[in-house]
């Protein structure tokens, strides 16, 4: 297999961009879902979800602290 093909064949992850330096991720709910946790963005804008591997990023020009 060319790596190509492993990179298609590779999961592909969602990255949401959100307003808040603070998010819930449930996995999207129904039976594909897990429990529900609070992630808090970093310095680095970003954080991504230890269940599902979600990641959320920060809009550009929303502030950190903001909410």
């Amino acid at each position: 297999m060319s790596n190509a093909q492993a990179a298609q064949k590779a999961p592909q992850f969602e990255t949401i961009t959100v307003e808040s330096a603070s998010v819930g991720c449930d996995g999207g709910g129904g039976p594909l879902g897990h429990p529900l946790v609070y992630l808090h963005l970093g310095h680095d804008r970003q954080v991504t979800c230890p269940y599902c591997s979600r990641t959320f990023v920060l809009a550009e020009g929303a502030k950190l602290g903001g909410h």
